[in-house]
């Protein structure tokens, strides 16, 4: 009876527990399959940037991307939280060369789109409500917590540092993995901040309203940091933790159930102590409990024997997607060609004497500017020699035209004199 109870009452704490946690679908993205069913927008949430456009990829959002500094980019929700006690799993990667720069910001704020928009937590002037900023401090990667009313102006504080609430450090650039945030928020409980599964910090002497917005936004400096997002999940959180205790000691209780070997029908029970009274029936007690122990053995290497098998499938299948060994060979022979040719170029460079060579080419380069400087001059005067026209040769026979043109004349006007004169 108490085995088929457990189970009943591990069906109903998981009921519960997923029931307290539905994932609200209109205010996160990233936790089914794909981001955008459009890939140019986010179903309920809004997209800016400064300086670029933040890119969206089918599996994650490029706020800022790795190469030009100074981009800002952020995602705001357009529907209010109307959830009392939430939680979020937000998951994020950032990426950096050497003392590369930048921050992250998850926002809960009271019109945040319009008042913070991609304002980074050193610029956002007067704002409301909660910020959990993800930078570099003192050259420490921190995640730090900021709470404000309203009435303080962040912009023109002059140690923004200082108002943090709470603070942890912890590692998130560089990781080839993203990092998982998770942030949890109960009237009772508090607020309790989490980084890849151990406790940042946590409190429970603040309150935080609803009809707030969430947000991201990053802003990047030079050299910039890239900062990617993958998943923000808001889910409705329980106040009674207990639920979850309860659920934990009945997955243990289970699993030791299903590791205890099952009854043998034909023995299903067993003699107490009092009724083995003879050796015979001591005999066939322990020859009982021997044969479920070596059943429970034979089990056990029939599970190993399917797991390798499996593992077996899946070892030749790989090797089944991989290149071919030939080609691989044949592409390293290549590559150790070509490395030994560049090795036998360096060190013929490095050991033989080339001062023959350089000495030839500089007597080449000395006899060459003698050439254009001696001879050069000379050839050019002999051809402007040769092609020069001959002005005397025009001389002589302008002088020889005219010559002929006033002899001309003289002989017209004799012949004119001489001529007859007719009266009339």
């Amino acid at each position: 009876m108490l085995l088929s109870v457990q189970p009943a009452l591990l069906c109903i704490a998981w009921a519960v527990a997923a029931f307290a946690q539905d994932v609200v679908d209109d205010m996160s993205f990233g936790h089914k399959q794909g981001i955008s069913p459009n890939s140019f927008a986010i179903p309920g949430w809004s997209m800016l940037g400064e300086g670029h456009v933040p890119q969206l990829l089918s599996d994650k959002v490029i706020l800022t991307p790795p190469y030009g500094g100074h981009k800002r980019g952020c995602l705001w929700t357009e529907r209010a939280n109307s959830l009392e006690n939430w939680s979020i799993d937000f998951k994020f990667r950032a990426g950096a060369p050497d003392r590369g720069g930048g921050n992250l910001q998850l926002w809960y704020a009271a019109n945040g789109e319009k008042q913070i928009s991609t304002s980074s937590i050193y610029t956002a002037g007067k704002w409301e409500g909660l910020a959990i900023v993800i930078d570099v401090v003192g050259g420490t990667q921190k995640i730090r917590g900021f709470l404000n009313d309203g009435s303080r102006d962040y912009k023109t504080h002059t140690n923004v540092d200082s108002l943090a609430f709470g603070h942890c450090d912890a590692i998130y650039r560089n990781l080839g993995r993203p990092s998982i945030l998770k942030l949890k928020y109960t009237t009772n409980g508090g607020l309790e901040v989490l980084i890849d599964g151990s406790t940042c910090f946590s409190t429970n002497k603040i309150t935080l309203p609803t009809n707030y917005y969430f947000g991201v936004a990053a802003s990047s400096f030079d050299p910039p940091d890239s900062f990617e997002v993958f998943q923000f999940a808001l889910s409705s959180a329980t106040n009674a933790p207990a639920i979850e205790q309860q659920q934990q000691q009945q997955q243990q209780q289970q699993q030791f159930q299903e590791q205890t070997p099952p009854p043998v029908h034909e023995h299903s029970s067993s003699p107490s102590t009092s009724q083995l009274t003879t050796s015979e029936a001591q005999f066939a007690d322990l020859h009982n409990r021997l044969n479920q122990l070596s059943k429970s053995i034979q089990n056990m290497f029939t599970e190993i024997n399917r797991h390798t098998a499996a593992e077996e499938a899946r070892y030749k299948e790989i090797l089944s997607k991989l290149p071919n060994t030939a080609l691989v060979n044949g592409l390293d022979s290549k590559m150790a060609n070509l490395d030994r040719i560049v090795s036998n170029l360096e060190r013929e460079l490095k050991s033989s004497d080339h001062s023959t060579q350089f000495r030839k080419l500089s007597e080449q380069i000395t006899k060459t500017h003698v050439g254009v400087t001696e001879h050069v001059p000379e050839r050019l005067r002999e051809y402007v020699q040769a092609h020069t026209p001959r002005i005397g040769f025009i001389l002589y026979s302008f002088m020889g035209f005219q010559t002929c043109c006033i002899g001309a004349f003289v002989w017209y006007k004799w012949r004119k004199s001489t001529m007859p004169k007719k009266y009339l």
